[in-house]
């Protein structure tokens, strides 16, 4: 039998025998739905996790994302962090018309489970704020409050602080990689929304994919879930389509539907309402 070898001091950080390498497990042990059976059958958090949300600017993509976080919230008691700049003005009474409760219930929700960081506040160096900045924001409420969520809505609100010399794609592709490093690093589930390009905003008849979502292929890349939402606002539907899914036991490409009360926006399944 070969001898096995032990190093004489510590060993680098990060370097791991094969037999001494940290293991996940099963993605199907730690992947947890959102608790509608329907969107459950096709996509499902998971710790570490990247997802990509885009779709049509006014078909709900926001007010999905929030249906998902508020729902997890009052039956599972997971908490997220938002950086949500498009939406905080008016982000509480949001909460407030899809949390659908008490007000004693929503309140506890608003102070102890749900964290904002404010894209008001500038530094006096940079007047946009990066994907770094975010994260590591989020990475302190990770740490103090037990955040397992991240929402970053819209992207585009991010993309504005890239570098003059440095191609959209290559500034894109950077920032993704942040972004997984730091899913990967915290174990938390982060959410990014991703407008398409304007070519397809401009063609109505059809869908939006992942690779259409402005700047880069690495959103379809990098991803490792990938939904896209499309809204028939004179039937108050929607359609949540999931269009990647990386790892086995967190979703099937596949679509379901939903009814949107257009006065709350509250998202209700329609029983059974799946496709492949």
């Amino acid at each position: 039998m070969a001898e096995i070898i032990d190093f004489p001091d510590s060993p680098p950080i990060g370097y791991h025998s094969l037999g001494s390498l940290p293991q996940r497990g099963s993605i199907e042990n730690s992947a947890f739905g959102v608790g509608w059976w329907e969107l459950d059958q096709i996509f499902k958090f998971y710790p570490g996790q990247f997802v990509a949300i885009t779709g049509i600017p006014g078909h709900g993509k926001s007010t999905f994302a929030m249906n998902c976080l508020v729902k997890l919230a009052k039956e599972q008691g997971i908490k997220s962090f938002l950086y949500v700049p498009e939406n905080e003005g008016y982000l509480l009474d949001t909460m407030r018309k899809l949390w659908a409760g008490d007000d004693d219930s929503f309140r506890y929700f608003a102070e102890t489970q749900c964290f904002v960081q404010s894209s008001l506040v500038r530094d006096k160096e940079d007047s946009y704020h990066t994907i770094g900045w975010v994260l590591d924001r989020a990475a302190r409420a990770v740490e103090l409050c037990g955040i397992e969520i991240v929402l970053i809505d819209p992207w585009n609100e991010l993309d504005r602080a890239k570098p003059k010399d440095m191609m959209l794609s290559d500034y894109i592709g950077q920032c993704l990689m942040q972004v997984k490093d730091f899913c990967r690093a915290l174990n938390v589930s982060v959410i990014m929304i991703a407008h398409p390009t304007k070519a397809v905003n401009e063609n109505g008849g059809r869908i939006a994919g992942l690779a259409d979502i402005e700047g880069s292929m690495g959103w379809f890349n990098k991803c490792d879930n990938g939904l896209i939402i499309v809204r028939e606002p004179e039937k108050n539907t929607a359609r949540v389509i999931s269009a990647k899914v990386r790892e086995l036991g967190a979703g099937r490409i596949g679509a379901c539907y939903f009814h949107v009360d257009p006065l709350t926006g509250q998202f209700t399944p329609m029983k059974g309402a799946v496709t492949p």
